[in-house]
């Protein structure tokens, strides 16, 4: 996204050294902003929730432009190199991001399934999915929402009278030209 480059110096706006600026009819300075195009979502989970699905919308969930489920049971995810990056606070060294394997349930990725608590997630979609991505995934994109929905690899997160899904708004935390690649 261009923008002109100038300087308000005591009240009086005045142009860059090398030309432009707002008065005497130069063209100004266009300063490029490089966008990135692949989104990072930080997902709570906590407790006994080691996965969940993730889904996103233009139209408010009248239609999907993406969809995943991090446990791999549902072969009607369309993101096919989605990167999921956890930690493991019963691992070797418990800082480290693990990347989760695909169609492999991060509750079983787990050195200690039954005591280790997978607290958050970080979700870098990738380009690669059944919905073309350059109409709808960009940070500019005001009418793209996320939502996500906790897994315990039971069942998913239910409201409080059980009846439907417990569904979280998400957006992303920042967004990159590239993905997270630890």
């Amino acid at each position: 996204m261009p923008c002109l480059g100038g300087w308000i110096l005591d009240g009086q706006s005045s142009a860059p050294v090398g030309g432009g600026g707002s008065s005497g009819g130069s063209t100004g300075v266009v300063v490029a902003v490089e966008e990135g195009t692949f989104p990072v979502l930080r997902l709570e989970l906590g407790g006994n929730w080691t996965d969940f699905e993730l889904k996103a919308s233009t139209n408010n969930f009248t239609n999907l432009a993406y969809y995943i489920k991090s446990s791999g049971t549902n072969a009607e995810a369309d993101d096919t190199n989605v990167w999921v990056y956890f930690t493991d606070d019963h691992s070797a060294d418990v800082r480290q991001w693990h990347r989760s394997t695909r169609a492999t349930a991060i509750g079983n990725q787990l050195v200690n399934p039954t005591n280790s608590e997978v607290e958050f997630v970080m979700v870098c979609p990738s380009h690669e999915s059944a919905v073309a991505w350059q109409p709808w995934m960009s940070r500019t994109n005001k009418a793209l929402v996320w939502s996500f929905v906790r897994y315990d690899g039971i069942g998913l997160e239910m409201n409080a009278s059980g009846t439907k899904s417990h569904w979280n708004p998400v957006v992303p935390v920042e967004w990159r030209k590239e993905r997270i690649a630890p």
